[in-house]
């Protein structure tokens, strides 16, 4: 009997006899702890970020920027050598808007930005993309061990590491940015995830493996927050009473996919200051690359690819026989313009003039599903 053997035999017998006493003590939500050693998943290129996506831009802020980078840059903010202590809880709120949730802290991004870093890296999370300047942290796919079931497969999946597995996979992106009111940052959370699905159909039940996307999971994301505020000085209780308290209520739909004969665009109802909220944390969700941003504008610059354009490849005989092609651009506006009762949302090129094309309608139909 080998040692690996004697070892695998050793763990069955402690699950085995654990299981049958399980207790449920243990009710954490999310565990990433154990996950540091997972191997890269295999995702499909479509849904890869871009080279260069978190890189740190160059360049001196202006004084009064309306972008983010101009916020953080220390215009009229906290002084070094000012205390970086969080107040108490009155200075945070939890606010909410359909299935959105974010953070509202009186404290500027600069001294909320460290703490923000450390308690993803507490959580047992690898960061994967970091740019103070736009201010966007990213983590790399983790698995949430929570999820493995009984304490005896808790046991297993802790003794042999991936030969136990979920089967599903968890992305945050974090985002900081200057709150409406004078002194205050927002910070939203967003959750993508990734599920393990066979291919084919081999009747061994053992064949071809692939990562798919699965749909964001606001249980996740409103845990990740609780978890954040008691990261930033909230009391645990408090935190669960804040999350339990924005419970969400149904809602009159808020948004409406109008066409036109020149184009297609969409309405919201409500003012400027939540759609430019919702529509950000939205793009963070799903398979948008937010690039830039300039609130003063109403503009979020994003890369997106149409799957159906990135699928539609010619033949050898085609491309022997047909003029080249100009490469489709990936890059957008997404342009907000509205009052304190509504604001439209249009796609544009990458240089601003009205996108005509089925990509134009495909992003907006991908932001009124989340919105509406």
């Amino acid at each position: 009997m080998t040692i690996r053997f004697a070892r695998l035999l050793l763990c069955l017998l402690v699950a085995v006899s654990v299981g049958a006493c399980q207790t449920v003590a243990d009710k954490r939500k999310i565990d990433y702890k154990a996950t540091r050693t997972l191997p890269p998943l295999d995702i499909p290129p479509d849904l890869a970020a871009p080279e260069g996506a978190g890189d740190t831009k160059e360049g001196t802020p202006t004084p009064g920027a309306a972008t983010y980078s101009g916020f953080v840059s220390g215009e009229g903010q906290t002084k070094p050598g000012d205390s970086g202590v969080l107040p108490a809880y009155e200075g945070l709120k939890l606010e909410r808007a359909g299935q959105i949730r974010w953070l509202v802290v009186k404290l500027p991004a600069e001294q909320l930005w460290p703490r923000v870093r450390e308690f993803v890296l507490d959580r047992g999370l690898i960061i994967d993309q970091e740019n103070p300047q736009t201010g966007v942290l990213e983590t790399d796919w983790a698995e949430n061990r929570a999820k493995v079931g009984t304490m005896g497969q808790k046991l297993l999946a802790k003794s042999l590491g991936t030969l136990y597995s979920t089967g599903l996979r968890d992305k945050y992106r974090i985002r900081l940015e200057r709150g409406a009111a004078p002194g205050t940052t927002e910070i939203y959370l967003s959750h993508r995830g990734m599920i393990e699905t066979i291919i084919g159909n081999d009747p061994s039940g053992i064949g071809e493996t692939r990562w798919q996307p699965r749909p964001s999971d606001p249980d996740l994301e409103a845990e990740m927050l609780r978890l954040l505020m008691v990261s930033l000085g909230t009391k645990e209780e408090k935190a669960a009473s804040m999350i339990a308290s924005t419970a969400e209520t149904p809602a009159p739909e808020r948004a409406k996919l109008n066409r036109q004969e020149n184009g297609v665009y969409l309405s919201l109802q409500e003012d400027f200051e939540r759609a430019w909220r919702r529509v950000g944390l939205v793009l963070d969700r799903t398979s948008f690359t937010v690039e830039d941003r300039d609130r003063s504008k109403g503009i979020y610059y994003v890369r997106y690819i149409d799957p159906d354009v990135a699928q539609k490849k010619k033949g050898w005989f085609r491309r022997l026989f047909s003029k080249k092609e100009a490469e489709p651009t990936n890059d957008y506006q997404i342009v907000l313009k509205g009052n304190e009762t509504a604001t439209r949302v249009d796609v544009l090129t990458r240089e601003g003039a009205p996108e005509q094309s089925k990509t134009s309608e495909r992003i907006l139909t991908l932001l009124y599903d989340q919105l509406k």
